[in-house]
């Protein structure tokens, strides 16, 4: 086992095509959001690789954010079964060093046997949710809400929303307004307003991605931020926004649509989801350690 590196990429990418493939994790990260991801990555410190025959055969990366719960660290460990639970110990082991608070690791439905042994346990399920482009749902504003997009919404009202919105969810970390907009398209970031005093109300934000080797029709227009803030709720702001975001992707050229969802959701948000269209096509875990 060594230390990973920026050269490494190409090998990874390989190695996580094989997880996908066996089920063992859900998709290929897109390789351009992935070097944006890793530009800044201290690969000697929060990563190690497993080779064998001149192949990669196990990786582990740990990425670490500042929460309300402390630092929070997200363990992505690929590899079989013995290498994987090998690497996610060294993740794991890693995080605790480093003072986070918490430890995540996002497994495929059944197939965390033997975390616990590095101190995890299985705290949640995780849903990736699916629909088809066609038959779309139709669009109904909300009286007393209009909607923006990226184009008109001055800068830094998305860090400002984004951080209230989630604040009350489970294992909220802040973001910055980069990682939140970015270099996404503008008109797939989408804001509802109160029409009388021109404030933030909900938000979500799409983005058309292509996967290697990923089943579902190409590209797929990823939604994801759906939320909106607790004196707006329950008035129809999110499913106006995803119905929005739908037609916006699929103008965009997405052929398949999907979106991400805690399968503990107090809101139920999954139900909402469903009734436009939407159905769980894979389901994941997430193991936790936590520390004082």
């Amino acid at each position: 086992m060594r230390a990973g590196t920026a050269e490494d990429l190409p090998r990874l990418m390989e190695l996580w095509r094989q997880e996908v493939a066996a089920g063992r994790q859900d998709m290929v990260p897109n390789e351009h959001n992935l070097h944006r991801m890793l530009a800044r990555f201290d690969w000697e410190a929060k990563s190690r690789v497993v080779e064998e025959g001149g192949r990669i055969v196990g990786s582990v990366l740990v990425m670490s954010r500042p929460s309300p719960d402390g630092t929070l660290t997200n363990v992505y460990a690929a590899g079989e079964p013995p290498v994987f639970r090998r690497l996610v110990e060294w993740g794991v082991g890693l995080s605790r060093a480093a003072g986070a608070s918490v430890a995540q690791v996002f497994v495929g439905k059944g197939l965390g046997d033997g975390l616990e042994s590095a101190g995890l346990k299985l705290v949640r399920p995780w849903w990736r949710m699916d629909r088809a482009m066609d038959d779309l749902p139709a669009i109904a504003p909300v009286p007393g809400y209009d909607l923006a997009d990226a184009t008109t919404v001055p800068p830094g009202s998305w860090e400002d929303m984004f951080n209230r919105t989630f604040a009350d969810h489970w294992r909220f970390a802040p973001r910055g307004e980069g990682e939140i907009v970015g270099d996404r398209a503008p008109g797939l970031c989408l804001m509802a307003i109160t029409r009388a005093r021109r404030s933030p109300a909900g938000i979500t934000i799409g983005e058309v991605e292509s996967y290697d080797g990923d089943p579902r029709p190409q590209p797929v227009g990823l939604i994801s931020s759906v939320g909106t803030l607790p004196e707006h709720r329950r008035r129809g702001l999110a499913t106006w926004l995803v119905a929005e975001v739908l037609a916006r992707l699929r103008d965009a050229g997405a052929r398949s649509a999907s979106l991400y969802v805690d399968g503990m959701s107090p809101v139920m948000a999954y139900d909402v989801y469903r009734k436009m269209g939407f159905q769980v096509a894979r389901e994941a875990e997430v193991w936790e350690a936590t520390w004082p």
